[in-house]
């Protein structure tokens, strides 16, 4: 079996890495092509191997994202150029609109049957903004072999647009729904039936310091729960961002409250911090997914996260409770509520091998192996 995945982001995300890493353990053969604007992303992410080949390709200008049509066509003739398709089985997508259309190009040139990965940015900016996608976003859908999303909640959203809707009866019974996984050293290390203890009025982020994260709304909510909690203490993770300055002045300002740790990248040292917490705070505007609250989760924090978005309705079980990320005083209800209610809020129920990586690749094995075979996916 030959797989080629379509992955502008490989630079950008472990994700893709592991899980190629561990289709490889699997036997399958694979030509993972990126592409990107920036030099600085050749090389990142690389892997060695006897079996497979990472093609990065720095072919883009920054008006390209401009035009969406001219971009996919630059895409498709330089992948053509570098790889055999006649040796592709089946080719994966990690992106609807941007990988997806250059998938959808080599099924209409070369009839290699594609899936396609339904992610945050197809449906809050593609899907929102440009209009003039949309058309051939829907070619692209109709001709997917299988439609993935990481998560319930974005499947719902994505279901729920007016334009899916016109056609939704089509594609539906080939929409699936597969998370992503975490480090094994979090499935390793995973903490059962922790008891917090009644007075930890602790919480933690981690992540990068942008807008989209919403970290400011964040530390706003926890800074009006001093006044009810005096020993309440956010303890902020990471090293990246645009808003990262202005993170560590609040910080700066308020030491009793806030505590501006930097990036931890030892899992050991982090696990510690974990187990410190009580809550794992993360409100994001937009979260395709995030593995950062499973990691959490794994060390038996409940969570805040947003409604409609990463891993809400993703379990039975109350992990947690979803939030407004727009609105700092359903934050500051949200934290306060797990606060009153600590015991309510856990993930002992949740099977966590779902997320093992090795796992996650039995179930893409078994769909790209289905396709190839030309049978149905029982999914």
């Amino acid at each position: 079996m030959k797989v080629l995945h379509i992955c502008s982001d490989f630079p950008g995300s472990k994700v893709h890495q592991n899980l190629y890493k561990s289709l490889e353990c699997l036997g399958v053969t694979q030509e993972i092509y990126s592409y990107f604007i920036e030099k600085k992303y050749e090389g990142r992410n690389y892997f060695d191997s006897d079996v497979s080949k990472i093609h990065y390709a720095c072919i883009l200008k920054k008006y390209d994202r401009y035009f969406y049509y001219h971009k996919g066509r630059k895409v498709f003739h330089d992948l053509t150029g570098r790889i055999n398709a006649s040796k592709i089985d089946i080719c994966h997508a990690t992106t609807l609109f941007s990988d997806g259309g250059v998938a959808y190009r080599l099924f209409r040139s070369y009839y290699i049957p594609y899936i396609v990965t339904v992610r945050n940015s197809d449906i809050n900016i593609h899907l929102k903004n440009a209009y003039h996608e949309w058309p051939f976003g829907k070619r692209i859908l109709m001709n997917a072999r299988l439609i993935v999303f990481i998560s319930e909640a974005l499947r719902r959203s994505f279901c729920e647009h007016p334009y899916i809707k016109t056609f939704l009866s089509q594609i539906e019974n080939r929409i699936v729904v597969q998370p992503n996984g975490v480090d094994d050293y979090w499935l390793d290390n995973s903490v059962k039936g922790r008891i917090i203890a009644p007075n930890n009025h602790n919480l933690i982020y981690v992540g990068v310091y942008d807008d989209n994260k919403n970290v400011i709304r964040l530390v706003e909510a926890v800074l009006c729960l001093s006044e009810k909690y005096p020993d309440i203490r956010l303890t902020l993770v990471g090293g990246r961002g645009e808003l990262k300055e202005r993170i560590m002045s609040l910080a700066n300002k308020n030491p009793q409250t806030l505590c501006y740790m930097g990036q931890v990248n030892d899992k050991t040292e982090l696990k510690d911090i974990y187990l410190d917490n009580s809550i794992f705070a993360m409100p994001s505007i937009h979260e395709t997914f995030g593995l950062v609250y499973i990691e959490a989760m794994t060390q038996g924090l409940a969570c805040v996260y947003t409604k409609g978005q990463g891993i809400d309705q993703m379990f039975p079980e109350e992990i947690g409770i979803g939030v407004n990320p727009l609105s700092v005083p359903d934050i500051v209800k949200a934290i306060d509520k797990i606060f009153q209610n600590r015991s309510h809020f856990n993930a002992n129920g949740v099977d966590f091998t779902q997320f093992r990586w090795i796992n996650i690749a039995k179930v893409y094995y078994h769909f790209y192996d289905s396709i190839i075979k030309g049978v149905d996916v029982n999914c």
